[in-house]
């Protein structure tokens, strides 16, 4: 085999390979759930700033402006620190597990489990691919917090 024919292979290679990465990265992710298994494309979710692979949409509350709603889907082992850019009331886990720290404590939370935490030091870590639904009252929210928030926009 001559040197062009070598190289015009390896380009030939390289090309696939890349097609291949192109099209794979379009699959649906597919995500096993407790009742099922659910497949997500996220298209119109939105990735964290700190972690790409943690997902999130915010659920505007047609009856309640005050409230913020945002379902996310956390990973297995990632970890996320909101070091005080957003508030957390409550959280309502609806697959998965993971630990919460928030007021100096530690607390597991697992499928279909809610818990209040009324803070923004909040801290976790996902030990299966989780999805939560965090709700607040942004009356409740302190500066820091909605300062962040306006400047995402």
């Amino acid at each position: 085999m001559t040197n062009e024919t070598k190289e015009l292979f390896l380009k030939v290679n390289e090309l696939i390979h890349k097609r291949k990465e192109v099209l794979l990265n379009l699959l649906p992710n597919v995500h096993e759930v407790d009742d099922g298994i659910i497949i997500r494309f996220f298209t119109k979710w939105d990735n964290c700033n700190d972690d790409n692979e943690i997902k999130h949409i915010k659920l505007p509350n047609l009856d309640d402006p005050d409230e913020s709603v945002v379902f996310f889907y956390i990973p297995k082992d990632a970890y996320f620190d909101l070091k005080q850019r957003y508030y957390i009331g409550c959280i309502t886990c609806l697959n998965g597990k993971m630990d919460i720290i928030a007021n100096n404590e530690t607390r597991l939370i697992e499928s279909y489990s809610k818990i209040c935490v009324h803070s923004a030091d909040v801290q976790g870590r996902a030990f299966e691919n989780t999805y939560l639904l965090i709700t607040s009252n942004k009356l409740d929210w302190p500066a820091e917090a909605i300062e962040h928030v306006k400047n995402l926009k």
